[in-house]
């Protein structure tokens, strides 16, 4: 049974293509692309790195990327599949300010219709006017005194 790195670098042959190739379209190091088709994984900074790294080259070559990180678990002794995690449960600290009752909401206020709108919307201009018509006047009287005082 051909290695990883053997298939790989099989494929890639039989494809015609170099290590630069690859090295432009996966945008892996050709060091490190070159570490994988020798089965030298210790040039590769982590085992994390090795998975994603043989899995990318897989995926470009068209061959089955799962199979090839499968194999690569086993050298490494990792287990295979997705590994559980025991969930430990949290234990929520009984309050007494805790209310155990749901707070009834009270229903929405009546609809605004399009023309209680309207009339809303001219009292906030009839305001906003009367606001802006105050400041300017302040305004004036603040520069007529700075004129002739």
């Amino acid at each position: 049974m051909a290695t990883i790195g053997e298939e790989l670098k099989r494929e890639r042959n039989r494809r015609g293509l170099t290590i630069k190739d690859v090295e432009r379209v996966l945008h892996i190091r050709a060091a490190y692309l070159e570490a994988l088709e020798e089965d030298n994984y210790n040039i590769i900074p982590g085992d994390v790195y090795v998975k994603g790294f043989i899995g990318n080259y897989a995926d470009f070559l068209g061959l089955e990327r799962h199979r090839f990180i499968d194999r690569y678990k086993s050298i490494i002794g990792e287990p295979l599949g997705v590994p559980i995690r025991k969930i430990k449960p949290r234990r929520v600290p009984a309050h007494e300010e805790v209310e155990k009752e749901v707070a009834v909401v009270p229903p929405a206020s009546k609809r605004l219709t399009y023309t209680s709108r309207q009339q809303r919307r001219k009292k906030t201009l009839a305001q906003e006017r009367l606001a802006v018509t105050i400041i300017l006047i302040c305004i004036v009287l603040f520069l007529i005194w700075l004129f002739f005082m």
